[in-house]
């Protein structure tokens, strides 16, 4: 995860920086950002956003200009969560032993439709909705993987790991002279899945788990 997070900073330098370095005359209408901040996760173990991750997240935002614009983000980041107590019954009402414990890491890739509905030179407030791919990976207390562990689900239960997400957030971004800016965005990355905690038929809330995440970012022009 560190290995992959160092790359993605060193690519937002090394396009930051060749963009800055052509001529400034030119009209730069894409950005790329870089953003990180706390995720919290929410579902059948634990106090719904209790306990928050790092999320890292790189993205190339198009038609800067507009009031609409285009995203494509790529999101790197983990989420925990424990219930010491956690229990449940099967349908025969024998005692279940689902885990009481995960961690999962996830990776995001997206594509985002930002619309600013402030929309100044300086200034720019928005609401985005995107639709794209999510790839979690549960483990338990020991790094084993939770998918691999039928015996902590019900006979039959399965499920998938590669799925659809639906990220829905607000921001706020702030121009600086030199045409960066400095932005926060808050919103839930709403995976399509029950089972980011491996639990599903044997968990205690209803609907899909989801992930609060908080992002700090700062925008580059580039003109490529």
């Amino acid at each position: 995860m560190k290995y992959r997070i160092f790359l993605v900073a060193l690519l937002f330098m090394t396009f930051a920086s060749e963009s800055w370095s052509q001529d400034s005359l030119a009209i730069k209408k894409k950005e790329i950002h870089l953003g990180v901040g706390p995720a919290y996760y929410s579902g059948d173990l634990g106090n719904a956003h209790s306990s928050g991750s790092l999320l890292f997240n790189f993205g190339i935002k198009l038609n800067k200009n507009k009031k609409l614009n285009g995203n494509i983000k790529i999101s790197l980041g983990s989420v925990t969560g424990q219930e010491l107590d956690y229990s449940t019954t099967d349908n025969s009402g024998i005692r279940a032993t689902p885990n009481t414990f995960f961690e999962s890491s996830f990776f995001g890739l997206n594509y985002e439709a930002h619309y600013n509905f402030i929309h100044k030179e300086k200034i720019k407030v928005y609401l985005s909705q995107g639709i794209g791919l999510f790839r979690f990976n549960p483990k338990d207390e020991s790094g084993n993987s939770l998918i691999d562990q039928p015996d902590t689900r019900p006979l039959g239960e399965s499920y998938r790991n590669l799925i659809i997400q639906l990220p829905t957030q607000v921001g706020a971004k702030y121009y600086l002279p030199n045409d960066f800016a400095l932005g926060i965005q808050l919103g839930f990355i709403n995976p399509i899945t029950d089972h980011i905690d491996n639990l599903g038929i044997w968990g205690n809330k209803n609907g899909n788990d989801n992930i609060l995440s908080i992002q700090f970012e700062i925008h580059a022009p580039v003109s490529f």
